[in-house]
């Protein structure tokens, strides 16, 4: 009994040990992700002005990406413009 006692107690730690260094991995991943986010919003601005050059395929992709997405902003931003200055009963043009 007391063995059981003690060897549950053991897979009891043992389990509360692994969820703690779970959270402390997830934890560290994360930092790890906002350090590689500053160091890209760094780095961006100089790739898209072309102040600093790259030749990697996938930095290459990501730009034309980055590009393409602040374009979809753009229209999207001007259709949420549109609809904030449309006189009530008239719908904007464009949409969606």
């Amino acid at each position: 009994m007391k063995e059981t006692a003690a060897a549950a107690t053991e897979a009891t730690n043992k389990l509360a040990r692994r969820a703690q260094l779970e959270i402390k991995e997830s934890r560290l991943q994360a930092r790890v992700r906002r350090e590689k986010t500053a160091i890209g919003e760094a780095i961006y601005p100089l790739l898209a002005s072309g102040d600093l050059q790259i030749d990697l395929a996938e930095v290459q992709t990501a730009l034309a990406r980055i590009e393409v997405l602040n374009e979809q902003l753009a229209e999207n931003a001007a259709e949420l413009d549109a609809l904030a200055t449309a006189p009530p009963g008239k719908p904007p043009l464009g949409g969606g």
